[in-house]
């Protein structure tokens, strides 16, 4: 009886209001780009741009080390091919964190003086270097008189990232599962995994400069689907590039946004949609150097997309002139989503004009067929893969197992935030507020109607105009069911539960659950003890929740890794807003629904599990919010962001946004909530483990204490702890 039937009782259908919502916004940011992109007439106007798309990525990212620290390479054993030989490599790209490579060397490059390299990142397959595509990449570039490097990226091949490090067990799968894993703690530092990928990369390239067999002004990239991705973003970062041919990937984000696929951990950067880098930027950042993309016909990554930046592309290349137009073109196989041999003997083709011979690139239309024909496959023959054990260049293959002292990616994390995000982080109240906003993406324009003033002004003073669509007792309590619109074309849902005292109540509770009202009977106990109490509840829906809960738009079940909660959150982030931003918004939104109840008083709030993020930033932001319980929640998510095997239920975009730490941690927040009663019940700590008194006071209590946040500097104020 107190929760909603489907389509809010039939009175209004929300399955798609957030990703309508969303995807508005979006298309907005897409036509700002397109006039940006407009404004280019000159070679002039396009430096100024790349420069500012370089930037763009780089604080996406979190920035890159500044030092280029010793590589420390070994070659740990040699494969003999006839032709070429394979040198199995470990070099390191940070002091401690090594990355596992194979050096193909055509043996008629030795003694021959320097000459071209090709650098190959791979995709996201389990074997990495030593799949058997991504080694026959390499073995016909080698045949064409091309060194490569091929090297293991993080949580694939010899480089899993969560494993036992004495039974080899994975602790958390590997691949697209481990990156983004590690990915949510890197977006709560204002990073991007990709920083680790892009460096590897880097280093790579610097390893293959200490090679007399290698010219440093002829060096090529390539990389098939997640190699893709790293080839895009090593052309954007690494001007030492001569050459590059990105596989399977590019496309452009208003075509993939429309797919409603999820990517993983390194693929999703924050202010992409707004600011960029598109795939078109990518490819630009190399004009007028030569670049072919590899594309397949019948691929997950949308053809059009990839045509879309293609002729983007093309356009600033034709303003070097047509000769440099001629150093752009593309390939489609007719294949699905892989490093085909069709893809494969372009390569061959493109590399050994590119790099050794003239640049007589030729634009192909979708079949690939005009212009100089790639080689076809059995110009060579199939080369032959060898086992992955052995490229293995670790005793163990995998680094951790072979040098457990090494660092992993949880413990460069760790580092980074005690530069970006050094605790505690002191503000003002009213500072603090203002910069909680704008990480949470709510201190700009919350909706992208162009009437909205900034968030601090217009938006929360528009008339909220409640339906309440049923008004009944319930229980003995009076109870009515409602819903009023957030911002325009948002509508969330509540439960209003009045107390049975004769007068009106002093107080209501807002109940947060991170079900909403689907939660109410489970929750009938907590509702009962606060209505006794003289309390008047409300529990409401924000959006995508409860009531208003969103449709599925991925393949992925649930609301977990890659599912349609990430990829909304994924999709915010990539608008330089949060879904967990928007929900706080709605969150203030019923705060000011109730200050028009003459029944309703003062408001509190409580957050349960993952939605005490939504009542403890809105508290936060709201100083009209009375006070704040928060229940089974986290206590620290720096701690969270710090722990190599956190509680995934407890860290997703549901309770995480860019770059919140380096604003402050729970214990921070404190500045904008004191003097307010705060009651925090059964804190967890960042593997979902309930705390007790002794692990509160040293990872809460104290530590607050000594920051002023509490105690004697702070007029005696303490939270209160169940």
């Amino acid at each position: 009886m107190l929760t909603f039937s489907s389509h809010v009782d039939g009175y209004h259908d929300v399955a798609d209001q957030m990703i309508d919502h969303l995807r508005r916004r979006a298309e907005r940011c897409f036509r700002r780009r397109e006039a940006e992109r407009a404004a280019v007439k000159t070679v002039a106007d396009f430096a100024g741009y790349r420069a500012r798309m370089h930037g763009n990525f780089l604080r996406a990212i979190g920035g890159l080390p500044k030092e280029r620290t010793p590589l420390e390479a070994k070659i740990t054993g040699t494969l003999d091919r006839g032709s070429y030989v394979i040198e199995k490599l470990i070099y390191h790209s940070l002091p401690g964190f090594p990355v596992t490579a194979s050096l193909y060397m055509p043996k008629s490059r030795r003694g021959k003086g320097p000459g071209a390299a090709v650098l190959f990142v791979s995709g996201h397959a389990l074997e990495a270097k030593a799949y058997g595509n991504y080694q026959k990449v390499c073995i016909a570039l080698a045949l064409a008189d091309f060194v490569v490097l091929a090297i293991d990226p993080l949580g694939q091949g010899e480089r899993f990232q969560f494993i036992d490090e004495k039974t080899g067990v994975q602790r958390v799968t590997w691949g697209t599962t481990e990156h983004t894993h590690a990915g949510i703690p890197h977006y709560m530092a204002g990073m991007s995994i990709a920083r680790h990928f892009v460096w590897d990369g880097v280093r790579g390239i610097d390893y293959l400069l200490t090679r007399p067999e290698v010219d440093p002004a002829k060096i090529g990239v390539t990389g098939s689907s997640g190699g893709g991705t790293q080839s895009c973003y090593l052309m954007l970062a690494e001007p030492r590039l001569a050459a590059a041919m990105p596989c399977t990937f590019v496309m452009d984000y208003e075509s993939y946004l429309k797919t409603g696929q999820p990517q993983d951990g390194e693929q999703n950067l924050y202010g992409c949609f707004a600011d960029g880098p598109d795939h078109d930027d990518y490819i630009t950042a190399m004009a007028p150097r030569p670049v072919r993309l590899g594309l397949a016909a019948y691929d997950f990554f949308p053809i059009e997309g990839a045509l879309a930046a293609f002729e983007r592309a093309r356009k600033v290349y034709l303003l070097y002139g047509a000769e440099a137009a001629a150093r752009l073109d593309y390939v489609v196989a007719p294949t699905v989503h892989c490093y085909s041999a069709y893809l494969r003997n372009a390569a061959v083709e493109f590399f050994s004009k590119a790099l050794t011979g003239e640049h007589a690139c030729h634009e192909r239309d979708v079949r690939g067929t005009t212009g100089v024909p790639p080689v076809a496959p059995a110009a060579q023959g199939e080369p032959e893969a060898l086992p992955p054990e052995e490229l293995n260049a670790t005793p163990t293959g995998q680094v951790l197992r072979s040098f457990p002292e090494c660092r992993t990616v949880s413990a460069l994390l760790r580092e980074e935030l005690g530069r970006v995000a050094p605790a505690p982080c002191k503000h003002e109240p009213k500072i603090l507020r203002a910069v909680l906003a704008e990480s949470l993406g709510i201190g700009r324009n919350v909706s992208d109607y162009e009437e909205e003033a900034a968030w601090a002004g217009a938006p929360r003073q528009r008339t909220i105009f409640p339906r309440i669509i049923t008004d009944e007792p319930a229980a003995g309590y009076r109870t009515e069911k409602l819903f009023f619109f957030s911002e325009p074309e948002v509508c969330v849902t509540g439960v209003f539960v009045q107390a049975r005292a004769a007068a009106a109540p002093a107080r209501t509770e807002m109940l947060l659950f991170e079900e909403g009202t689907d939660a109410i009977p489970a929750e009938r106990a907590r509702l009962v003890d606060i209505l006794e109490q003289g309390r008047n509840v409300f529990v409401l829906d924000v959006r995508g929740v409860g009531a208003v809960k969103t449709r599925p738009i991925t393949a992925y079940a649930g609301d977990g890794k890659h599912g349609t909660e990430f990829r909304l959150g994924c999709d915010a982030m990539k608008m330089k807003t949060s879904t967990l931003g928007l929900r706080v918004f709605d969150v203030l939104r019923g705060i000011d629904y109730l200050h028009t109840r003459a029944d309703a008083g003062a408001v509190s709030l409580t957050g349960v599990g993952v939605a005490g993020a939504w009542a403890l930033y809105a508290a936060a932001l709201e100083p009209r919010a009375a006070g704040l319980t928060l229940d089974s929640a986290l206590l620290s998510y720096r701690q969270a962001a710090e722990t190599r095997y956190y509680d995934e239920r407890l860290l997703s975009f549901r309770s995480v946004s860019w770059g919140m730490l380096r604003v402050g941690d729970v214990v921070d927040i404190l500045a904008a909530i004191a003097p307010r009663p705060l009651t925090i019940v059964r804190p967890l700590s960042a593997t979902g483990v309930p705390l007790d008194h002794a692990a509160v006071e040293s990872t809460f209590l104290k530590p607050a204490e000594e920051a002023g946040l509490i105690g004697a500097q702070a007029g005696g104020w303490r939270p209160e702890f169940k």
